[in-house]
């Protein structure tokens, strides 16, 4: 008798649950439509309302009704097909951030696991020093553990390789020291989310694609929305993803088999219509999870009221807005509570979409003044004699600023260089950056153009004259750039001191060799079977700076420092990026 209740529980769950959730779902079918919000959108989007650029959906949505609704561009352009609400677009990677979190509050709710649960109940190989760290560490990636996306590429040239489960729980089963402190120090981790994605398949007994499919989105009729399950799959009405060329539009398409890398959320803007009405209507359970989130997360470093699991918070003409986005803020949807009010602004175009647009259109329902999109710079050039340029020589140290990418000490040291040069001022970044030349535009002000983009290199000074202080600030909505005056110059090994750092080096995590030569222009090169060999340049003592690639003709700086004993031998060095702490390869042989 308690076998056959059970199992006719299980047959009429899912229809009670359609049941329960069609008494909060409404998609907004009645539509009263604003000819003049219309008519404000078609100008925000009237560059791409064309057969030539990616596409977008729009809809507006106010107590239920649609009041706008508008599709502009291409869901393929070289097949000259149209973008509709109906065209389902894979969405960029954190973006899936917010329906795997909450997954995870949901299955709290049916007491399948508990958020306050430790790791290590699901996976017992997980390091010892993983003992502390629960469910909501992973969820405000404070765990400790290094990001796989960003420590691969230390041993393959691209972000798009094979990388499977057996693969990845190893990654995370040989990693010898957390990467920050787990449960207090902070840094964006894929690994965090990949593993989440493991405990949550391992408690529930489901592959989570198939779990979201039956608990979340068939239930609420998203009948288009699902988690990538195969990056292949061929899927109707599926757009194609574009970026900005150099030319052009380019295809877009990033490829991860990983546990930390393969939960794309896959939607339409229709669909999105239910998703932002559950979201509003308070007694739904997708709003309860999503209360629950926002009342244990944490804020990210350096990003204003963002949250890892994908929601951001801003305060616009005295109202409360709940931006639902990325870490590069590519804004799917926005909602104004107490308005009733959602925008929904979903496209091809990666990586930042049509967030920009997307905000517009809320400030003109809120009557807001909208800030200006890009600053405005002096651009035209005056003269300043060589003996006031030679004053701005010298090198400058970046100062470490908070960023969502990670915020814990201590950092490598990046160094930009700036010299007089015929008559004009030119700077060095990086290494590995070509020089360029710097126009003054007035008194310690320079900037330096390439296109529509600007910098504007802004020296301040002591109270005596001297040049002290740097700020760089970009037209393209960059974050500034604050650097400080140093007192050494670049360090300048000669070829017998560079001879000192060769050698064989192992990284017990990767299981992994580099090799270092001096190569025939007296330079140091890493040699590794699966990537091209990499120059090293000398920063400061010690320290050298790399390029990392991730995709062909794509990459990041990164550092590495020479670690010595008491008699001067090198022992080891440590890699370094805002997502990579201290990766440590041990000198097995010089």
């Amino acid at each position: 008798m308690k076998k056959t209740f059970a199992l006719l529980l299980i047959i009429l769950l899912p229809t009670l649950l359609v049941a329960q959730v069609n008494q909060v779902v409404t998609s907004p079918k009645e539509q009263t439509l604003n000819k003049e919000l219309e008519a404000k959108i078609d100008s925000l989007f009237a560059s791409i309302n064309n057969t030539n650029s990616p596409g977008v959906a729009v809809t507006v949505i106010e107590n239920g009704k649609g009041i706008a609704k508008k599709a502009y561009g291409m869901a393929s352009i070289e097949h000259k097909v149209p973008f509709t609400h109906q065209t389902v677009v894979r969405m960029p990677y954190s973006e899936g951030r917010e329906f795997i979190s909450i997954a995870a509050v949901l299955m709290e709710q049916d007491g399948i696991l508990k958020l306050d649960d430790k790791i290590r109940k699901y996976f017992p190989k997980l390091p010892e020093w993983s003992d502390g760290v629960t469910i909501w560490d992973l969820l405000n990636h404070r765990s400790g553990f290094a990001d796989e996306w960003a420590e691969l590429l230390l041993t393959q040239a691209s972000m798009s390789n094979r990388f499977d489960r057996s693969q990845f729980l190893n990654f995370l089963y040989n990693q010898p020291t957390p990467s920050v402190e787990p449960g207090k120090d902070y840094m964006y981790s894929n690994s965090d989310f990949g593993l989440l994605r493991l405990i949550l398949e391992k408690a529930s007994g489901k592959n989570l694609p198939d779990w979201l499919k039956q608990r979340v989105f068939e239930p609420l009729k998203m009948h288009s929305t699902r988690m990538e399950n195969d990056p292949l799959e061929i899927i109707p009405n599926k757009a194609i993803a574009y970026s900005r060329g150099a030319r052009n539009f380019v295809h877009t398409q990033v490829q991860k088999t990983s546990p930390g890398g393969n939960y794309f959320i896959l939607t339409t803007a229709e669909d999105l219509e239910r998703w932002a009405a559950v979201q509003t209507d308070s007694a739904s359970e997708i709003a309860k999870a999503a209360a629950r989130l926002l009342a244990n997360v944490r804020i990210l470093p350096g990003k204003d009221n963002h949250y890892v699991v994908g929601y951001s918070q801003r305060k616009i003409s005295d109202q409360v807005v709940l931006l639902h986005e990325g870490v590069l803020e590519y804004n799917y949807l926005t909602r104004i509570p107490a308005k009733g009010i959602a925008v929904i602004t979903l496209g091809n175009r990666y990586y930042n979409g049509f967030g920009q647009e997307n905000k517009a259109i809320v400030n003109y329902l809120l009557n807001a003044n909208a800030p200006s999109p890009v600053p405005t710079f002096p651009t035209k050039a005056i003269s300043v004699p060589k003996n006031e340029l030679l004053k701005y020589e010298g090198r400058f140290m970046w100062q470490t600023a908070p960023a969502w990418q990670s915020y814990v000490q201590p950092r490598p040291n990046k160094f930009s260089d700036f010299f007089v040069q015929d008559g004009v001022l030119k700077a060095k970044m990086t290494p590995d950056y070509p020089v360029f030349d710097l126009v003054p535009v007035g008194k310690d002000v320079f900037i330096f153009q390439r296109g529509q983009n600007i910098a504007q290199f802004t020296f301040s000074r002591s109270p005596d004259g001297a040049i002290t202080n740097l700020e760089v600030k970009y037209n393209d909505g960059s974050p500034p750039e604050k650097m400080v005056r140093g007192t050494t110059a670049r360090w300048q090994p000669s070829k017998q001191e560079l001879s000192a750092f060769t050698g064989k080096y192992y990284s017990k995590h990767l299981d992994f060799y580099w090799t270092i030569e001096l190569n025939d222009e007296g330079k140091l090169v890493i040699k590794r079977p699966t990537v091209a060999d990499t120059i090293i340049e000398p920063e400061s003592i010690n320290q050298f700076q790399i390029k990392i690639e991730q995709y062909p003709d794509s990459g990041f700086d990164a550092w590495m420092l020479f670690h010595k004993d008491q008699k001067g031998n090198i022992t080891h060095f440590t890699v370094w990026f805002p997502r990579m702490m201290h990766h440590r390869f041990d000198r097995i042989a010089p």
